[in-house]
């Protein structure tokens, strides 16, 4: 039985994914420090903490997926 080695795409969706958490993670501690030091805002404690969370998701996930393609060997 071979191993084959992971396709280009599931090189992306991997680290889009593994970007993608990170950038839970991170928006919620940063979120929830701004939540504090400046209050809800306009869009209330879990708007701005979910708009927090959901920036940061998408900038690491992205950022993680284009890296996990440019250091593909293929």
């Amino acid at each position: 039985m071979s191993v084959r080695e992971p396709s280009l795409f599931d090189k992306l969706k991997m680290g889009a994914v593994m970007g993608g958490t990170v950038g839970l993670c991170i928006g919620l501690v940063f979120g929830t420090v701004n939540v504090i030091r400046f209050g809800p805002g306009q869009h209330g404690y879990l708007g701005t903490l979910g708009r927090s969370m959901a920036s940061s998701a998408g900038f690491f996930g992205l950022l993680m997926a284009v890296g996990a393609v440019v250091r593909s060997e293929e």
